[in-house]
């Protein structure tokens, strides 16, 4: 695990520092073309803005007003300060707005897209990390209730042969009383035998 993060973190650095410094570029380039200032993000006002332009990019009536609004979501999907960025959207809404002819081919573009893609596929890699580490969790505990249940059944194993054991040694015990007995017996019987011989004679 610390290997993962030890490769995925600098990675992580420094995909961010390309989002951020295309995030700038994108944004002087907004106003350079339309003279309106990027999207603002503050929770709520966040989500309605996502929905009002949304709305513009499902309606595409106005190429350059459907062009803005791809640009604004990129912005705010991806914003540090958006509380439900989605690196993934952002990374739509980028492809959809370079794929107008006269953006496609600028640099700040392409070098905030990369950076995007980075992410998502870091994104991606992390989430099938968790699952494989919430899988071998969910493993692990289970191997921790069969232990324990493993452990509860020896405890009432050894309880089952403690008492097994006692009742051998009384049995063993009764065992030799018996055969004393019957060494008793076998005694009292020849000495009677010997008495009856006796008197006969």
């Amino acid at each position: 695990m610390r290997n993962l993060m030890s490769k995925i973190n600098p990675a992580v650095f420094m995909t961010v520092v390309l989002v951020f410094t295309g995030c700038s570029h994108m944004t002087n380039s907004a106003k350079d073309t339309s003279a309106t200032p990027s999207p603002s993000v503050a929770g709520d006002q966040a989500s309605q803005q996502i929905v009002e332009l949304n709305q513009a990019v499902q309606q595409n009536s106005n190429p350059a007003r459907a062009k803005k609004a791809h640009l604004e979501l990129a912005q705010l999907y991806s914003n540090h300060k958006n509380p439900r960025r989605n690196y993934q959207k952002a990374l739509e809404h980028l492809k959809a707005y370079s794929a107008f002819e006269d953006v496609a081919d600028q640099e700040e573009t392409q070098n905030w897209m990369a950076a995007l893609k980075e992410i998502d596929r870091l994104s991606k890699e992390i989430a099938t990390r968790d699952q494989q580490i919430s899988r071998m969790q969910d493993r692990l505990g289970e191997s921790k209730k069969a232990k324990l249940a493993l452990k509860n059944s020896n405890r009432k194993l050894t309880r089952e042969e403690i008492k097994l054991r006692e009742k051998n040694r009384t049995l063993e015990d009764s065992n030799q009383k018996l055969k004393k007995t019957i060494e008793m017996l076998k005694n009292l019987d020849q000495r009677l035998e010997e008495k009856r011989r006796t008197f006969n004679n």
